[in-house]
């Protein structure tokens, strides 16, 4: 591929993710709306759901917030019903996070929506596309979640 070329598919490739980037910003905004939520309140949920010991401070880890917006983002959390706070038994100055369960129903026939809707367009391409499509998409993620801590604290000076 010529410079210029490269150039141009790379512009092409910028603008086509800032836009998937806004239209993720305002899909998921509707989204966590229903629910009475902000975006960032359901992204949060998103992120922590691999976690087995959910605490404040690990999620304020993942996300780059301070301590004080995660315990303002949980508490809407637990009085949405979302989430609970329990003691941990083996450190009782450890709280953790976990899901009541109670909205998963809702969240996962809306988002089954949205599966179904962007699988239509995975069917377009075969399995050696699809694997180089999620790897740079996964490398995307790696290079978003090393980024995050930087860019919120030259943010926040």
């Amino acid at each position: 591929m010529s410079m210029g070329r490269r150039a141009e598919v790379l512009r092409t490739l910028a603008e086509a993710t800032q836009d998937n980037a806004a239209h993720g910003v305002i899909m998921h905004q509707a989204i966590a709306a229903h629910f009475g939520l902000g975006p960032t309140d359901l992204k949060c949920l998103n992120l922590a759901r691999h976690e087995k010991e959910l605490t404040a401070g690990r999620l304020a880890e993942l996300t780059g917030l301070s301590t004080s917006a995660v315990t303002a983002l949980l508490d809407r959390l637990e009085r949405g019903g979302f989430i609970e706070r329990h003691r941990d038994t083996a450190d009782r100055r450890k709280v953790l996070v976990r899901s009541t369960g109670r909205h998963e129903a809702a969240l996962g026939e809306i988002f089954g929506r949205v599966a179904a809707a962007f699988a239509s367009v995975a069917d377009a391409y075969d399995d050696d596309q699809l694997e180089l499509i999620t790897g740079f998409v996964l490398r995307l993620n790696e290079r978003a979640r090393e980024f995050i801590p930087t860019l919120v604290q030259g943010l926040g000076s």
